[in-house]
């Protein structure tokens, strides 16, 4: 064939292949299109999300923080009032959408939700009150109704990477080629070894606990291809991690400064407080924790191998957690521990009542590890870390940290508690607002003694715990108040459960609302009030646990308007579960506030004031549970039946013979770490000290409190439980006289 005939087929056959390739891409690109079916058999899709979002977009304050998107691909405007949105598939409404919320059918069909923790919406943007795990979490929306919409399961991920569905698929999800947040995803995945891979564990020649001197560590691996990546600072390696070649040497800390245990981590109302004072100006006690994962075909391993080690440190007597983060997590601006950006972000625009990092709920990732004093046990999970509580979130150093494990077991520690041995979520509770006996928790004793006699709280475990590794104080390792909690001990799931302030508010509260109109309105006295009695409260248990009140004195519970008080009920019934019969029972919650004077009047305060609606409506705190206590003291059949059950306590329970030993053995469980508890807590003036005066007008602030002191207060506690039965006895005869007499 001639040149200039090949020429001239080409010039025929290359316009046409041209032709049919651009026909091909044009198919191509219509098949990979959403088209009328991508979506069908749904309404809603969780689209993408973003779990850990640095660099990315901002909302309406200029923040940058973790995102869900949606996507409505029912054609049609959806109002989204009452929809649920988690991160917990056991608890699908832990955020519910305010009302108004939308999403759009046709080219506005995308929302963006920013789950950083704060509830709120910004003018711009709906703001989610739980944040998202880097280590990967189950998402969750679902309908008013209860009818899971649709699910979303990501992976560990790193920054500013997002997982989703392609463009136009229902079913096909992975890491994105990158964030879109309000417009269409990719059609493309990212390579697949973005993602970590299962190459396994790291080797520890040395278990984690206490040594007496320096020793050498090897790490190893079960595979001659993988490269160690090690960190001793927590944080967990990446590939600018250093590279394990040789033993590492594990040696003591003792007389280090203090990195994080100092800093400031309170609110006043002086904000220039931090400069005028030193925290825990002492060097305290430090571990060394190292961190460790694989690396290999520049991929990272998805295992994170930890172990933390004490050189030259007195174990104690109490269990030991050592909990580790990233250190910005909980320090840094953005830091969840500290007061941080949002209080300067809030002061800059003028709040009259600023808030802290620390009050919002974001949560960062954390590897805990719970040791036997004497290393018998050692034991590790990946988990997730907030903040939790109230007032002490800025007020006390030793802040409260909600736990929520990677894997579904716990230490043997918490055996004693039902389910302990298969507790997913914990709280690691300081000594609360301290104010009545600091480094006692007397919370955590009155729990556990009331607990062990079936009155409705929470198991504590006293432990120490190292923070970042350094020594943090006694804390107390609690089973979380969850709705898991409630399947434990009572046989109600969640589906059933109604409960302000743990399940969903838009069933719970105007239940609540409901029960404390009826309990406003009740005459005791009549037939048609008791029976209302009978049917909507458990009066049993409503008797025991308002004699722990009043016992007790909880100034920060039922003697503060019902603040610090649990309602729950079961919505169903079941024949086969005393629990589940429909009426509302009570929790004993936050006794750290208690026993303040053992001859402190009970009858008083729930007697005399008035706990109507009229009065109480607009209190944080509606005091139903006070309310109720007045109208049924008006009912001589519950007063005989209330003394009857009262005298019974003070004579079992809260008799000195009983509960005196029992705070004496908790008294000694603590004394051995308590003078080191004290040692953290101190607090010295620095040398700006004068100028923060001079600016600020604040004194001094915190406390310091010697062993001496420390028993005393076991002093003025064994003197509370000595007479306080005595004195219940008697105010209990003088009201039913004064109640007879009238």
């Amino acid at each position: 064939m001639t040149p200039s005939v090949y020429k001239r087929i080409l010039a025929v056959l290359l316009p046409l292949a041209l032709l049919a390739a651009l026909g091909a891409a044009v198919a191509l690109h219509l098949a990979e299109a959403p088209g009328p079916d991508s979506y069908a058999g749904h309404t809603v899709l969780i689209n993408e999300v973003c779990p850990k979002n640095l660099t990315g977009i901002a909302d309406a304050d200029g923040n940058t923080g973790d995102w869900v998107e949606l996507i409505n691909v029912s054609g049609e405007d959806l109002v989204l009032d009452g929809w649920g949105l988690s991160d917990d598939p056991d608890r699908p409404f832990r955020w519910t959408f305010p009302e108004g919320s939308t999403i759009g059918g046709g080219a506005n069909n995308i929302l963006v939700i920013f789950a950083d923790g704060q509830d709120y919406f910004d003018g711009t943007n709906l703001h989610a009150k739980f944040s998202l795990a880097r280590t990967g979490e189950t998402l969750v929306l679902t309908a008013p109704d209860g009818t899971t919409v649709d699910t979303l399961e990501y992976p560990s991920m790193e920054y500013d990477l997002t997982y989703g569905r392609l463009a136009g698929s229902a079913d096909r999800v992975g890491v994105l080629t990158g964030p879109t947040p309000g417009a269409a995803n990719s059609r493309d995945f990212l390579e697949e070894t973005v993602l970590p891979a299962d190459w396994g564990a790291v080797n520890f020649s040395v278990p984690a606990g206490f040594y007496d001197e320096d020793f050498q560590l090897t790490l190893s691996s079960d595979d001659p291809d993988a490269v160690i990546l090690y960190t001793l600072d927590g944080s967990v390696p990446d590939t600018d991690s250093p590279v394990y070649t040789g033993p590492l040497s594990i040696e003591s800390r003792a007389g280090e400064k203090n990195q994080y245990v100092s800093l400031p981590t309170v609110l006043y109302d002086g904000w220039l407080l931090g400069y005028a004072f030193a925290y825990a100006p002492d060097p305290v006690d430090k571990a060394t924790t190292v961190t460790a994962r694989l690396w290999k075909d520049g991929v990272l391993g998805e295992e994170i191998s930890v172990q933390t080690y004490w050189v030259g440190v007195d174990a104690g007597s109490l269990p030991v957690v050592s909990l580790t983060c990233e250190a910005d997590d909980l320090f840094g601006p953005e830091g969840i521990y500290v007061a941080g950006q949002t209080y300067y972000t809030m002061r800059k625009y003028g709040s009259e009542n600023p808030q802290g990092n620390f009050n919002g709920n974001e949560k960062v990732d954390g590897r805990l590890q719970i040791l036997a004093p004497d290393g018998s046990e050692a034991w590790q999970a990946q988990t997730t870390v907030r903040v939790s509580g109230g007032w002490s979130r800025q007020g006390v150093k030793q802040k409260n940290l909600h736990l929520k494990l990677q894997d579904d077991a716990t230490s043997g520690i918490l055996d004693a508690a039902p389910g302990g041995d298969a507790l997913d979520t914990l709280v690691l509770r300081g000594m609360g607002n301290g104010t009545v006996y600091p480094a006692l928790h007397q919370d955590a004793f009155l729990s556990n003694y009331l607990y062990d006699l079936d009155i409705g709280c929470q198991y504590n475990v006293p432990v120490t715990l190292f923070l970042q590794d350094e020594y943090w104080g006694v804390y107390t390792i609690r089973e979380s108040k969850n709705t898991d909690f409630y399947e434990r001990h009572y046989g109600i799931q969640e589906k059933d459960l109604i409960c302000p302030g743990t399940t969903d508010d838009e069933t719970a509260q105007p239940e609540k609302s409901a029960f404390g109109l009826g309990v406003d309105a009740l005459d005791a006295t009549t037939p048609e009030g008791e029976a209302w009695v009978e049917a909507n409260v458990d009066v049993e248990e409503y008797i025991r646990y308002t004699i722990a009140q009043m016992y007790t004195y909880n100034a920060d519970g039922m003697y503060n308007g019902g603040n610090n008080s649990v309602l729950w009920k079961s919505s169903t019934i079941d024949e086969d579960n005393p629990y589940a019969d429909g009426r509302w029972r009570f929790l004993l919650n936050d006794l750290d506030a208690t026993m303040i004077d053992y001859q402190v009047d009970p009858f008083a305060y729930l007697l005399e004031n008035d706990f109507s609606f009229a009065n109480c409506e607009n209190s944080p705190w509606y005091s139903v549970i006070d309310n109720l206590f007045q109208k049924l003291w008006q009912d001589p059949d519950f007063r005989q039946r209330f003394a009857e059950e009262f005298r019974a306590e003070m004579a079992t329970t809260y008799a000195p013979e009983n509960i005196g030993p029992a705070f004496t053995a908790w008294a000694d469980l603590l004394r051995p770490e308590t003078q080191r508890d004290l040692d953290r807590l101190k607090v010295d003036t620095t040398p700006l000290a004068p100028l923060v005066r001079l600016f600020d007008g604040s004194g001094v602030t915190g406390w310091e409190m010697s062993m001496e002191e420390w028993e005393e207060q076991v002093d003025t506690m064994n003197e509370y439980l000595a007479n306080r039965a005595d004195v219940m006895l008697r105010y209990l005869d003088q009201y039913l006289q004064e109640a007879e007499g009238a």
